[in-house]
């Protein structure tokens, strides 16, 4: 049975603005809010360790692509209340809140592909990226530095759904030796001066890193990389999107032979 709130000043509505708009609030209730058919339908059909659908929000304008899960708390709202809450243009009327489970950090030991991403700040190149490493089949994304959170609704949209399968942490250093100790090898992306991408062997246990949008991979981890990696482009094209980038080596790691 769906519940129907009327009041743009129901508590309930003000808490799903906050959701969709504050980094704090959803840090705060350990929820976030994805949008659209796509996600939900995944989360629906799979179980995650770390994503719980908890409520569903539908407008009255929406068209429900299949019958709503009648034990899920769905809470229908007026189409102008729906747009007070979504901060998508073309909105399919749909929401949903989902608790997030977080789980200790942990890596396999004898072999394993990690992404680790190094002060990325765009959403749409993080959600990009999550989304390239599960299609990939990386194990993990790791985040470090000061990464975009990756619950803001622009990172979760751009996953497309494949965030239910992605398994994402916030790193220390501390995590990255640990790494490190048990075998494993940084290889960082660079403009201009690193090995050939499609030249270069990978090791079972390998770390991949892609840096900022604006300054590239740190110091810091450029420091623990045992080799540098370029993707071979034309000279017209003096460097690739972060995303991009990321995604050619992550396919070229586990399939390029």
């Amino acid at each position: 049975m769906i519940r129907e709130i009327t009041s743009s000043t129901n508590p309930l509505i003000k808490e799903l603005r906050g959701l969709a708009t504050s980094k704090k609030a959803r840090q705060e209730s350990g929820t976030f809010i994805i949008e659209g058919w796509r996600g939900i339908k995944t989360l629906l059909a799979h179980e995650s360790r770390h994503y719980t659908l908890e409520r569903l929000v539908v407008s009255s304008d929406a068209k429900s692509e299949q019958p709503l899960p009648p034990t899920l708390d769905t809470v229908g709202v007026p189409d102008f209340i729906f747009k007070k809450i979504s901060d998508v243009k073309n909105a399919q009327g749909i929401l949903g809140v989902v608790r997030h489970t977080a789980i200790p950090f942990e890596f396999f030991p004898d072999t394993g592909h990690y992404l680790l991403l190094d002060a990325i700040r765009d959403p749409g190149n993080l959600g990009t990226l999550i989304r390239s490493a599960v299609g990939a089949g990386f194990d993990g994304v790791l985040l470090h530095g000061d990464c975009v959170e990756p619950f803001n609704p622009k990172v979760i949209r751009s996953t497309m759904g494949t965030f239910a399968f992605a398994h994402v942490w916030t790193i220390s250093r501390n995590d990255i030796d640990r790494m490190l100790t048990a075998g494993y090898e940084i290889f960082a992306t660079s403009g201009l001066d690193g090995e050939n991408l499609y030249e270069t062997t990978f090791p079972k246990k390998t770390i991949l890193v892609i840096g900022s949008e604006a300054h590239g991979v740190s110091d810091e981890l450029m420091q623990l990389a045992r080799q540098r990696i370029t993707i071979p482009i034309v000279h017209k094209c003096e460097s690739l999107n972060a995303a991009i980038a990321g995604s050619i080596c992550m396919f070229q790691i586990k399939h390029g032979g």
